[in-house]
C-alpha cells in the first residue's frame, strides 16, 4: 500500500514483501510515473492532501488555467469512512460534451461510478457531492481555450457534513453564531483577511484563513471552527500570526469573533540563555542584553535578549515554574530605534524536568517544525501550537535572523487538565487492586477531566446575598408581630350610650352592643337646671339611641328629637348607621321611641338664647376609653 504524507514531497511505503518495496522505489526513481502528494500530471495547481481533509485546484488558479494540460489526484480517507466533496469554484470554458476542457470525478479506475464531466460554471453542477467510498479519483483536462479560472475543490469525510470551502466568507451567513468545518490547505488559497484575534475580523474576510490566523485550526489539518457575528467596529488593525499577514480594514456592518480556548498569557518565572551580548552606549555605559529583558510585556527596557554570537547553536530558555498546557508563542524584535534586530525563523523544543528535551513537530510529521518569525523589529508575531503540548521549560532556537539574534518572547496557554477527587475519599498511597473480571453497570466511572478555573469573589457574593435575604425576612417578621400585638392591646371606644359622638370616633368603635359597661362605669349628664344625675346599668334601658336617620332635611316638618311616623313622609335611606350621614347643621337627628311603658326621655338639645339671663350651660358628652377585655374579643 502506498501512503503519501501530506505537506511533504517524500513517500512512505508500507509493503510487506521486501522485493515489492524495492520495485516501487525503482519505478519512482526511474520517473515512469509522476506521483507528488497523491497527484500526477502537469496541470496540477495548489494541492494539500490530508488524512481527514484537503484542498486542490487547477494550475494558476484563480488565474486562467493553461492549455493542453492534465492532472489526476488520488484521494483516500480512513477505511470504513466515506468522502464528501465540495466545489468552491468552477469556471471551465465550455465545449460540446465537455470534450476539450472538463473536470471528472469517479470512485474507481474503471469509472463505473463517476460524476461529470463538468464544464461551464457553478450554476450547472452540484456544489456538494457525497460518495459511498473511502477512495476517489479527480481528473482535470484542458485543451485549447481562451478564458476560465479552472476549479477549487475541498474534501473531508462524511462525519463533517458542515464542510465549507476555502472561499466562504462571514457575509455568506446570517446566523448570529454558527459552526463549520474547514478543510486543510486554505492558507495559500486566494482570499483576504482584515483584523486580528483580539479585535475580531471583518465579515468580508474568508472564514478558514481567518481561523488559521486566529490559531483555531492548522493549515495542514483543518478542523471545526465556531464563529460569533457581532457589531462591526470603526477600524480593523492588521496583524501577523501563523504565517498570515492580515490587512487594515475600514468599518463594516458585522465582525467575526472566532472562539479559541486555552489562550491566556503564561507568566514566566525565569529566563536563561546560551549567551548574552554586551555593548557600550554613546556615553560609555555598559549595556547587557540579558535574558531577563526578553519578555514582550516588560516595560522600561528598550532592548531585548541578544546572543553574543551569530551561530545557530544559540538559544533562549523560559522556565514557567510548573507544568502548563502551552498552545502558542508571541515574538517581537529588539524594538530599539538604533537597531533592527529580529529573528526570522526558529524551532521549539520543550521539557517537563529540564533534562530530557523533545523537538516540536506537526501532526503526522517526523521533522521538527520551522516557525515563521518576525519581518521587522517592532511587530508582534504569534504562532500557535496545534496540537498543544505540556511542559515547564521551553527553548527557542533561532535559525535565521536580521543583523543579530535578538528577540522578546511570551507564551500562551493555560493550566494542565486535572482530575477531581471525590470528597471523603483521600488518595491512598497503595495502588488499587486490578479488576479480575469485566466491568459491570455498577462499576465506578473514571473521574471527569476538567480545566481548573477560579472565579474571584464568587463565594463572597453568595454569602452577601444569603445574609441580606435573612435580614430582610427577619425585619419583615418583626414588623408583622409588632403590628398584630398593637391591634390586640389597643384601646376601644365605648360609645354605646352616647347620643352624639365626635367625628374622630369611627363607626366600627361606636356600634351598639360591642361592649357593655360595668357597674362601676358612671355617665354624668348635666341638664339646663344645673342638676346632675348618675345612671347605672339598670337605668340604661330607659334611653333610646339614634336610629337610622333621614338623609337631608327636606322631608322634616318641624324640629323634633323623635322619629316621625311613616305617614309624615319619612323614608328609610339605604344607610347602615346614622353616623354614615353627615350632620347638616340645621336640624337634629331623630331618636327611636322606647318600647317600654315608662315615660320616654329624649336627649334635649340646648339652643342658643338671645336673653342674657338664660342659662348658658350646654350638653356635655363624655367618652370614656375602656380597654378591651378577652371576653369582648
Amino acid at each position: 500500500m502506498l501512503l503519501l504524507r501530506p505537506g511533504d514531497m517524500s513517500l512512505s511505503l508500507h509493503l510487506a514483501p521486501e522485493p515489492h518495496r524495492l520495485l516501487v522505489l525503482l519505478v519512482v526513481l526511474a520517473g515512469r510515473i509522476n506521483l507528488v502528494q497523491g497527484q500526477q500530471g502537469d496541470g496540477c495547481g495548489h494541492t494539500v492532501i490530508g488524512l481527514e481533509s484537503g484542498t486542490l485546484t487547477s494550475k494558476n488558479y484563480p488565474g486562467t488555467y493553461p492549455n493542453h494540460t492534465f492532472c489526476k489526484w488520488e484521494l483516500r480517507v480512513a477505511p470504513g469512512k466515506s468522502i464528501i466533496l465540495r466545489l468552491g469554484d468552477l469556471d471551465i470554458e465550455y465545449t460540446e460534451d465537455c470534450s476539450s476542457n472538463s473536470l471528472k470525478i469517479y470512485t474507481s479506475s474503471s469509472a463505473n461510478s463517476s460524476y461529470g464531466p463538468y464544464c461551464r460554471n457553478m450554476n450547472e453542477v452540484p456544489s456538494t457531492i457525497q460518495l459511498t467510498s473511502n477512495a476517489v479519483t479527480v481528473e482535470f483536462r484542458s485543451g485549447t481555450h481562451i478564458s476560465g479560472r479552472g476549479f477549487l475543490l475541498s474534501y473531508t469525510t462524511t462525519d463533517h457534513s458542515d464542510l465549507i470551502s476555502c472561499l466562504d466568507k462571514g457575509i455568506h451567513y446570517s446566523q448570529q453564531s454558527f459552526s463549520k468545518y474547514c478543510p486543510a490547505g486554505c492558507k495559500n488559497v486566494t482570499g483576504d483577511v482584515w483584523g486580528n484575534l483580539q479585535q475580531g475580523y471583518r465579515d468580508t474576510s474568508v472564514l478558514c484563513k481567518a481561523a488559521i490566523h486566529a490559531g483555531a485550526i492548522s493549515d495542514d489539518l483543518g478542523g471545526p471552527i465556531s464563529v460569533i457575528l457581532r457589531r462591526g467596529i470603526t477600524l480593523y488593525e492588521a496583524g501577523s500570526a501563523n504565517g498570515i499577514l492580515t490587512k487594515t480594514g475600514p468599518l463594516s456592518e458585522k465582525r467575526m469573533e472566532i472562539n479559541k480556548d486555552c489562550d491566556g498569557v503564561l507568566k514566566n518565572r525565569h529566563f536563561s540563555a546560551s549567551s548574552s551580548w554586551t555593548e557600550k552606549n554613546d556615553i560609555g555605559e555598559l549595556i547587557v542584553w540579558s535574558p531577563d529583558k526578553a519578555n514582550v510585556s516588560s516595560k522600561g527596557h528598550p532592548w531585548a535578549w541578544a546572543a553574543n554570537s551569530d551561530n545557530e547553536g544559540e538559544w533562549l530558555q523560559i522556565d514557567l515554574g510548573e507544568r502548563r498546557n502551552i498552545t502558542g508563542i508571541v515574538t517581537k524584535g529588539s524594538t530599539n530605534n538604533g537597531y533592527n534586530f529580529y529573528v526570522k525563523t526558529y524551532k521549539i523544543s520543550y521539557s517537563k524536568d529540564g533534562k530530557s528535551w523533545r523537538s516540536y513537530k506537526s501532526k503526522n510529521s517526523k521533522e521538527s517544525k520551522v516557525f515563521e518569525g518576525n519581518m521587522n523589529d517592532q511587530q508582534l508575531v504569534r504562532n500557535n501550537f496545534i496540537p498543544s503540548f505540556v511542559g515547564r521549560y521551553i527553548r527557542i532556537k533561532p535559525l535565521t535572523w536580521s543583523q543579530r539574534i535578538a528577540m522578546k518572547v511570551e507564551l500562551i496557554g493555560c493550566k494542565v487538565l486535572q482530575r477531581i477527587r471525590q470528597f471523603g475519599n483521600p488518595r491512598s498511597s497503595k495502588p488499587l487492586p486490578k479488576p479480575t473480571g469485566p466491568p459491570t453497570e455498577s462499576s465506578t466511572l473514571p473521574d471527569p477531566v476538567v480545566v481548573e478555573k477560579h472565579t474571584p469573589g464568587f463565594n463572597l457574593m453568595v454569602i452577601l446575598i444569603v445574609v441580606g435575604f435573612v435580614v430582610i425576612i427577619s425585619a419583615a417578621a418583626l414588623l408583622l408581630c409588632l403590628y398584630c400585638k398593637k391591634r390586640k392591646t389597643g384601646p376601644r371606644m365605648d360609645c354605646s350610650f352616647i347620643e352624639v359622638c365626635d367625628k374622630s370616633v369611627t363607626k366600627q368603635n361606636c356600634q351598639r352592643g360591642q361592649l357593655k359597661p360595668t357597674e362601676s362605669e358612671i355617665i354624668t349628664y348635666t341638664s339646663e337646671e344645673g342638676s346632675s344625675r348618675n345612671f347605672t346599668e339598670n337605668d340604661m334601658s330607659e334611653y333610646a339611641e339614634p336610629d337610622i336617620i333621614q338623609v337631608g332635611i327636606t322631608g322634616q316638618k318641624a324640629s323634633s328629637t323623635f322619629k316621625p311616623s311613616v305617614d309624615d313622609g319619612y323614608t328609610i335611606p339605604l344607610v347602615v348607621s346614622h353616623y354614615d350621614v353627615p350632620f347638616s347643621g340645621k336640624d337634629h337627628e331623630y331618636a327611636e321611641p322606647l318600647s317600654n311603658p315608662e315615660p320616654e326621655y329624649a336627649t334635649p338639645f340646648v339652643e342658643q338664647s338671645t336673653e342674657p339671663e338664660q342659662s348658658t350651660k350646654k350638653n356635655v358628652c363624655i367618652v370614656k376609653v375602656v380597654p378591651a377585655t378577652p371576653e369582648a374579643l
